[in-house]
């Protein structure tokens, strides 16, 4: 049974792990010198982060970033590709869409690239449009929100 749990500072090697494994399944590597160095420390990078976990082992994660007074963005949105097709991803996107309904954000953001198709599904799905360019990411290419 998987669970979803707050991240706690003893995630913190495994997250890197996680992250190490879980990127490179999208075509994406693990920086933490630059792209990824939000990873370095996620306390202080994100809102809130949580962790999907399978047992013990770390098998997804999100994360929101708070971007203004009314305004969040999703982050850190990952899966492994074994436990694809299960639910899990919407389980995670709806733990921070919760949380950030709850905390009365009107609008959460995101940002990603074309090439996770299966990921810009899922967040239309969920009600997510495109919209223009709100941040400097030079690594996205699509840019959603979602009115809460």
């Amino acid at each position: 049974m998987c669970t979803v749990v707050e991240f706690d500072p003893k995630y913190q090697e495994d997250i890197w792990l996680f992250l190490k494994r879980c990127l490179p399944e999208s075509g994406r590597k693990l920086d933490l010198t630059k792209h990824h160095r939000e990873y370095l420390n996620i306390n202080a990078s994100f809102e809130k982060f949580w962790c999907l976990l399978d047992g013990d082992m770390i098998i997804g994660t999100v994360a929101v970033r708070r971007i203004g007074d009314r305004e969040s963005e999703l982050k850190a949105l990952y899966l492994l590709e074994k436990y694809h097709g299960r639910g899990l991803g919407r389980l995670l996107l709806g733990t921070a869409l919760m949380y950030v309904a709850e905390r009365g954000y009107r609008t959460i953001f995101l940002d990603t690239m074309s090439s996770s198709d299966k990921a810009v599904r899922l967040y239309k799905k969920a009600g997510f449009i495109t919209t223009d360019r709100y941040n400097s990411n030079e690594n996205a290419d699509v840019f959603m929100k979602l009115t809460i």
